[in-house]
Order: C-alpha cells, then structure tokens, then sequence
C-alpha cells in the first residue's frame, strides 16, 4: 500500500511535469523554428535581393548602349559571371525593335550548377519567348517582378525562377525583358545547408503549392505539393499545406510515411528597400521538423526517468517488505501460537521478544494472556478431575443402593408369596369368629385362635429366617425388620 501511494503520487507528479516540459519543448520549438523561419527568409530574400541589385547595375549600362544589338550578349554575360547565384540571364526585345532582326535573343546560361563554363543562345528559332509568361506579363505591366516556376516552361533547362526586368528605352516605352534566372536546385542546397536540425528540412511554396525550395530535387521540377503521392496520402498533410498557401503563420502536426512531424509556417516577406519592386510574392516557408528531432531526446530521458523510478520503486518495495516482515515477525509468532492454543495446545511456550514499542507491548500482553489462560485452564482441568472422581463415587453409591433396593423387592416377594396361605388361614379364622361367635362353641373357638397363634408364628418365624438369611446386618431393611419383629412380639 506505501509503494502503491508512492507510484500514485510519483505519476501525478512526473505525469505534471512531463506535461509541462514536453509544452516547454514545443513553445521552444516553435520559438527556434520563427527565427529559423525568419532567418531562411532572410537568407533568400538576401539571395533575391542580390540577385535585383546585380541586374539593377547592369541595368543601367545596358540602357547606355541599347542601340547596340552586338552588345546584348556581353551584358547577359557579364550578369551571370558577376554573381553566383544567378544561373542565367536572358534579354528579349519586342518584335521588329532592331532593323532586320524580326525577333531578337541573347541568352547565357551555365552549362551546369555553380560551373564557369557559360553556354550562348543568341537565336530565338527554337524559342518562342513571345509566348511565355515571363515576357507577355512584364511587357504587359512594364514591372518589375519574379516569376513563379510554375510559369516558366524553359523545360530544356533545370527549374527556376526568374526575375524580369522591363527595359525602357530613351522615350521611357516598355522593349524589352531583361529575364534573370536562379536556379531553384542551387536555392535549395543553400537553405538546406542551413537547417535547423539533423533531420528537418524546409520547404518554399509558390502560391499555387509549386515547390521553390525542397530538398528532394525530383520535385523541384515544378511539381505541386498537392500532386506529391506523400502528401496525396495524408489528410493532415493536406490541410497542412491548405494552411501555408492561405498565407496563415502558426504550426500543426501531419502524418506522413507514418512518421509524426511538426510543421512551422508563415508567409514569405520580403525586405521593404527603397527603389525595390515590392510585389506581393504570395510564397509561403516552412520548416518541417521530425518529432524524434524535437521530441527523441525528451523521449529518451523519459524512458530513463521511468526506468529509474522503476527500479528505485522496486528497491523501495524491496526494503519495505523486508522491513516490515521484520517488525511483523513478532505478530506472526502470534498468529501461530493463537492458531496452537485454538488447537488445545495452551501450556505451549510463546517465544520473548525485546520490543519496547505498541508491537512489543501487544506481544508481552499476549504472553501474560497466555500464561493466565494456561493457570485457568490447569485449574480449571483439576476441578474437572475432582468433578469426575466425585462422579464416580456417586455413580458406586448409586449402584450400590440400587442393588439394595432389588434386593429389598426381592426379598419382600419371596416374603410376600410365603406369607400368603398363612394370612388366608389367619383370615379365615378370623372371619369365622367374627361371623360366628354367638354360635361357635369354646372348642372351636380355641381351636381357630390356636390356628390363628400357629399361623401367626409361622409367619414370625418366615420373616426371622429371611432376615437371618438375606438381609445384610446393618442395612436399612435389616433395621426395619427387627423393628417390626419386635412390634410383633408386643
């Protein structure tokens, strides 16, 4: 019962604060993922930046030496070498800008990612840029802005996205795009080198859910989030991903690939910079944390916490159990000699104990209990024993007096059946005086009183040699007998 107390109160308590330290560790958590959050966008909002700024430089060179078709190519050059995170540069004039050229195009690109080698395209047969998003909406506004890869179709070419700058010539009329491109897979390795924790990863979304920023480059090729199969096959995932393109900040937990993982979110804001094209992006940024990459090293520790408990519960419950079968032991001799003394056994010696406390003192009681169980029930066994002594003396008297009284019917039978005929003879004798005597004569009256003194001491001298004979000298009949013997003789 104490251990079980003490394993009620310790799974409040450690229940209480495991409660509170794993809210701790999410607050912290989400802490630690809004200003890792806030510092990816930093960091490619800073790439962007650099990115408008290179071309903003070239910009304005471009425009001193616009009636310079040779030139284009130089510029386009100059603006991928200069910076290492632009993977190509395109400028695009409206049809028919320069005499002779119905559709000019200079395009230079690297031949692959973070490499030197430059690859030239100065002819626009194979490439309808006319057509494309980046160049009919920049001509259509004349604004600068980016281009979501979801609206760039250069398929020849790894995923970007692009930058387009309108090009206005001296009258300020929109002719030309000047089209800057960032490779996606080079934003990726930045941000993912940047990563909050050994297995998390963050993820930049278009506003219609293309992904920019993912650390699997399959699904940089313009892929949508809600085409991911992953995604596809968890609802949380879903409507996790719901909640980033509505342009909400907060966090939620998703299932997916039967792993729980925590999602933080917010939407992508750009750095307010004078003379900037300040367009609403409409990109969201996550950052998407494993539970084990938040939750691993608190479930370890609770795993040691309860192992620990459990063992000190069992130690605890060990030494209680030994403890207190020790102070108990005195009460056990006491059951047994309870059970002993109900069996009959009370002269059995109940063993000394040295206690001083209540234990103690039940057991000396019981011990003096005992020893005046043992007196009662010796005494009470030796009246028992006079009791039956007395009983067997009563049980001889009484059989003795009954013998005497068989006797004595016995003896008053034979009697009574002796003295029978000498009654009727006396009787008759008797009667016939008593009927007759004014009419008997004196001979027959001497002789019936003679019968009647013949039969009288006939029965005297029955009765004398019965009693001579039969009856014991000194017994009640006996004395009865000569009593009535000498009644007789009266």
């Amino acid at each position: 019962m104490v251990v079980l107390e003490i394993v009620m109160l310790l799974v409040v308590s450690l229940g209480v604060l495991f409660f509170f330290t794993r809210k701790a560790l999410v607050e912290e958590s989400k802490m630690d993922a809004e200003q890792r959050l806030e510092g990816t966008v930093q960091h490619v909002d800073n790439i962007l930046m650099t990115v408008e700024q290179t071309t903003g430089n070239v910009y304005y060179r471009l425009l001193e030496q616009i009636d310079q078709p040779e030139r284009m190519s130089f510029f386009c050059r100059k603006l991928v070498e200069s910076n290492a995170n632009i993977e190509g540069c395109a400028i695009a004039f409206k049809p028919n800008y320069y005499p002779g050229h119905e559709l000019f195009f200079n395009y230079v690109h690297r031949k692959k990612y973070n490499s030197p080698e430059l690859v030239f395209t100065d002819s626009a047969v194979n490439y309808p840029y006319t057509k494309h998003e980046w160049y009919m909406e920049t001509m259509r506004t004349c604004k600068a802005s980016w281009i979501d890869p979801g609206q760039n179709t250069d398929s020849g070419l790894e995923p970007i996205i692009t930058f387009c700058l309108p090009v206005r010539d001296r009258s300020g009329e929109c002719v030309a795009v000047m089209a800057v491109g960032v490779s996606m897979d080079q934003l990726s390795q930045i941000i993912l080198e940047t990563k909050p924790s050994p297995n998390s990863y963050s993820i930049l979304l278009a506003h219609d859910g293309t992904y920019i920023i993912h650390p699997n480059h399959e699904k940089l090729a313009g892929k949508n989030i809600f085409s991911d199969p992953d995604v596809a096959e968890s609802p949380s995932a879903q409507i996790a991903a719901k909640e980033m393109l509505k342009g909400n900040t907060g966090n939620m937990s998703f299932r997916i690939d039967n792993q729980t993982k925590y999602l933080f979110y917010k939407p992508f804001s750009r750095n307010i910079v004078p003379g900037r094209s300040m367009e609403a992006l409409k990109w969201s940024i996550a950052t998407i944390y494993p539970k084990d990459d938040i939750f691993g090293e608190y479930d370890h520790l609770v795993f040691h916490v309860l192992g620990i408990v459990f063992a000190a519960l069992l130690v605890f419950y060990m030494l209680c159990r030994i403890t207190i079968r020790k102070q108990m032991k005195p009460l056990v001799y006491l059951t047994e000699s309870a059970e002993r003394i109900a069996e009959g056994h009370y002269d059995e010696r109940i063993p000394d104990v040295k206690r001083e406390d209540e234990v103690g003192v039940f057991y000396n009681n019981f011990q003096l209990m005992q020893k005046a169980l043992e007196k009662n029930i010796t005494k009470e066994e030796e009246q028992r024993e006079t009791l039956r002594k007395h009983h067997e003396e009563l049980q001889k008297t009484h059989q003795k007096i009954q013998e005497d009284s068989q006797v004595k019917a016995t003896f008053l039978h034979n009697v009574t059946n002796r003295m029978i005929a000498p009654a009727e003879a006396i009787s008759k004798s008797v009667t016939n005086l008593c009927d007759n005597y004014q009419n008997i004569t004196l001979p027959e009256a001497d002789k019936e009183i003679i019968n009647i003194k013949q039969q009288s001491e006939t029965i005297t001298e029955l009765l004398s040699h019965k009693f001579d004979a039969k009856v014991p000298n000194g017994s009640a009949v006996g004395a009865n007998y000569q009593a009535g013997k000498e009644d007789n003789h009266e």
